[in-house]
């Protein structure tokens, strides 16, 4: 019918709509029907502290180890300034009132133990959280600086900023805190943006490993005498007599003045060895240590577990720990330091690590010494060598003068020197060259 295929033929004529996809930010696109405060729900702060920490020697010297390594930097505070030339380039500020924040965080905390606690809970639970106490009528600056343990803390995602407000369990009452008013340190986490990514989590299985077998190995010498030894009685011994025999053999090797004294038996007695099995058991832990120390971006040389390592092998793994894991962890906490409190001061104003007292990044003397041999010797001035080397002398005069040793002069030049007047007879002032 005709008014059918007058439909179809209209329907037909219309023009089908380009669909495009307009840019947006991260919280637009995340989902938002998340209406509370949350707290991380694939990780267990607790259990990371109680069950890792607490439990596992190589986590808490991992952990340890990091943390104080990261909490001895110093920090300062620099601000937009000229140099000597008119350059633009970044001074020292002492007198800033962010120095003097860094100075003194907290009335009861250093910055020391501030950044500290940073470290521990950045690897523990992925995020560390640094509460900002403002006060002031006009410029509401920071004047505190203090860290919310990381398990008592909820997030709130937002629309416009990616953390609306943090929550903490800790007290009732008005709990919210602003993300204006929270430094949050994260380890960046491809499964959320909200949360960090714990270090300990990668190393948990292996964490749990090291845990059981600690216990089944504690539990094992508990059940064992002091003594590895079996008594096997003559024929036709009763259960009575074996156990008035091992009643006296517990008394007799138990207590530390007991120790491995000889035993008189009637009995034959063997010497238990250790089996392929607990020889494998010890051989397995320590690779579960590697594992672990992996996880932190280290090695059972850092953390002194192991005796087959020189002091030059020694000092290569701490150049490498700090070059590898430190500094990057100590850009991490700058980059966010700078973000989230630098800018309540200023533009012009930064914050940044000191690694210039460095034992494990400062190259001997005596190197430098070799080096600056080598370069003065291909001919580069001293002044240049002494400012590229850092070795600290004062500029001389004439300092930035080349030298070309005298070893390459050809062997049949004359060294004889004369006055300069026979120069027009083909001898310059240094001799005949024939």
């Amino acid at each position: 019918m005709w008014p059918f295929n007058k439909k179809h033929d209209a329907l037909a004529a219309i023009p089908i709509p380009e669909f495009s996809l307009k840019s947006m930010t991260l919280p637009e696109s995340m989902p938002r029907w998340k209406l509370y405060a949350t707290k991380q729900r694939d990780w267990s702060i607790d259990n990371a502290i109680n069950e890792g920490y607490d439990e596992s020697i190589i986590v808490y010297a991992c952990v340890e180890k990091r943390a104080k390594l990261i909490a001895s930097v110093p920090w300062c505070v620099k601000k937009k300034g000229k140099d000597e030339e008119g350059n633009d380039t970044w001074l020292r500020d002492d007198v800033s009132p962010l120095s003097d924040l860094l100075k003194r965080p907290n009335p009861d905390q250093s910055l020391y133990e501030l950044m500290y606690s940073v470290s521990q809970y950045l690897d523990l639970a992925g995020s560390s959280f640094v509460t900002k106490v403002k006060a002031g009528v006009t410029a509401n600056l920071p004047r505190q600086l203090w860290v919310i343990p990381s398990q008592y803390i909820k997030i709130k995602p937002g629309e416009v900023r990616l953390i609306d407000y943090y929550e903490h369990t800790i007290k009732r009452g008005d709990n919210k805190i602003l993300s204006p008013d929270m430094i949050h340190f994260r380890m960046p986490n491809p499964s959320s943006p909200y949360w960090g990514q714990p270090v300990l989590k990668a190393a948990a299985k292996a964490t749990d490993v090291d845990r059981e077998a600690g216990e089944h190995q504690k539990v094992s010498l508990q059940n064992r005498s002091l003594s590895d030894i079996s008594v096997e009685l003559p024929a036709g011994a009763t259960s009575e007599q074996a156990q008035k025999v091992r009643d006296a053999l517990h008394e007799r090797n138990s207590g530390p003045a007991n120790a491995r004294k000889p035993i008189v038996s009637s009995g034959k007695v063997t010497v238990l060895g250790q089996t392929a099995v607990e020889m494998d058991f010890v051989a397995s832990r320590r690779a579960t240590w590697t594992e672990i120390c992996a996880a932190f971006g280290m090695s059972l040389a850092n953390l002194g577990m192991t005796e087959a390592v020189n002091l030059a092998n020694a000092d290569a793994m701490n150049k490498a720990l700090w070059e590898n894991t430190i500094i990057p962890q100590l850009e991490l906490i700058k980059r966010q330091l700078n973000h989230q409190l630098a800018g309540d001061f200023g533009n012009d104003i930064k914050i940044d690590y000191d690694l210039s007292n460095v034992e494990a990044l400062q190259e001997k003397r005596s190197d430098k010494l070799d080096a600056m041999g080598k370069l003065f010797a291909v001919g580069v001035p001293f002044n240049e060598i002494n400012e590229r080397l850092e070795l600290g002398f004062k500029e001389r005069e004439g300092g930035d003068v080349s030298y070309i040793p005298s070893g390459l002069i050809p062997a049949n030049y004359d060294l004889g020197l004369d006055d300069g007047s026979n120069e027009e007879d083909g001898q310059g002032a240094y001799g005949s060259n024939t």
